[in-house]
């Protein structure tokens, strides 16, 4: 990793700590990527790096986590579009 992209980590987690974020919203990555065991998460967030091999043992629980998430989201669409299907036909 090139000098300038190392300054740039550090500003933005100064910057990031002087705010005294509790978290970071991640809408959207727009790059991954992998260097000395470390994954990098890229987006308008700034930049997370993750150690590969915590990531690695913490991926069953997070796919766990998405999946629940996901199933929540679709039956609320599938009761919402249920909702409009009946004020249709009334």
């Amino acid at each position: 990793m090139e000098q300038h992209t190392i300054n740039c980590i550090i500003t933005k987690t100064k910057n990031i700590m002087s705010k005294k974020q509790k978290q970071i919203y991640v809408h959207e990555t727009e790059t991954l990527s992998e260097s000395n065991g470390e994954i990098y998460f890229t987006g308008e967030f700034g930049e997370i790096v993750w150690n590969a091999e915590t990531l690695f043992m913490d991926l069953p629980h997070i796919v766990n986590l998405v999946y629940k998430s996901r199933e929540a989201t679709d039956k609320r669409i599938r009761e919402q579009i249920e909702e409009i299907t009946r004020l249709v036909t009334i």
